[in-house]
């Protein structure tokens, strides 16, 4: 076999895996939307009608405009967007002073921080719980924001830690003989020349709190509601739950992610592989 064939060979295999890959990943995405397209009573009658032509609009109407599904949404989008912003600018600050700093037992407490995002949420739940009653803080934004914030941090710092450690120290002992301090130096120089790596960040921690369920199940729930709380809404005790306005439900609330993720994806992977190759 000579090396032409041997080069298509590979790269019909190489197309087909991707291919495969596509179809595989959104396969669910394009099940849930033709779901979200059914009559309510398509999956009532047995069989159920799994391939039926009979397609509506009914499902993403009553969500968007007769529930209050778009509050649950919003509320998610503040709640994610606070978090967030949080969890960069504080994880950032923390990262720095790794990077930058010497001091005893760094590498101990860098471990121990990144074995704080390895403890499940569900077993930190009721001291959460009891610890938030006593301060009058349950059922609140903040609650949801706080928690959200904090549990992000751990690989946010460790991410901006490896991405500190790759631009040069002596980009910032400039600014100092220009009269910057050790803060001015970090907002002016290093924190903007570290923009893939906060983007990176941003992304993962705004996904960390936007799929958020037990938290916002747990310590809310009742006067603030997030989506994926209120996806369990579409259901009662007589009739079960509808798969239908779910599935019109947790498309729309994807979407604005899927797209979100396609415009930053760039920054996304060139801020996780940096921060990831960098000691």
């Amino acid at each position: 076999m000579t090396n032409r064939k041997k080069r298509i060979i590979i790269k019909l295999l190489a197309y087909g895996f991707i291919i495969s890959w596509a179809v595989f990943s959104l396969f669910p995405l394009s099940t849930m939307f033709l779901t979200a397209l059914k009559p309510k009573n398509a999956f009532d009658q047995f069989p159920p009608s799994y391939f039926s032509t009979n397609l509506t609009l009914d499902n993403f109407k009553y969500v968007l405009f007769n529930s209050d599904w778009i509050k649950y949404y919003l509320d998610t989008i503040f709640i994610s967007t606070a978090a967030s912003i949080i969890a960069v600018l504080t994880g950032s600050l923390g990262a720095y002073a790794f990077s930058r700093y010497q001091f005893k037992y760094k590498r101990t407490i860098m471990v121990a921080i990144l074995a704080l995002q390895m403890i499940p949420v569900a077993s930190i739940v009721i001291p959460l719980y009891n610890m938030f009653a006593t301060i009058n803080m349950l059922d609140t934004y903040w609650v949801l924001i706080l928690i959200n914030a904090v549990g992000s941090m751990p690989l946010i710092i460790w991410l901006m830690n490896g991405y500190f450690s790759s631009i040069p120290k002596e980009l910032e002992e400039a600014a100092y003989i220009d009269g910057c301090s050790n803060m001015k130096a970090f907002w002016k120089v290093t924190f903007p020349l570290a923009a893939p790596g906060l983007a990176a960040s941003m992304i993962y921690a705004f996904v960390y709190a936007f799929g958020d369920y037990i938290i916002a199940k747990t310590l809310a729930g009742s006067r603030i509601i997030t989506y994926t709380v209120g996806l369990t809404l579409f259901s009662n005790q007589y009739e079960g739950m509808d798969i239908t306005l779910v599935s019109a439900a947790a498309f729309t609330a994807l979407v604005p992610i899927i797209v979100l993720f396609s415009i930053f994806h760039k920054y996304f992977i060139i801020g996780m592989t940096g921060g990831a190759l960098k000691e």
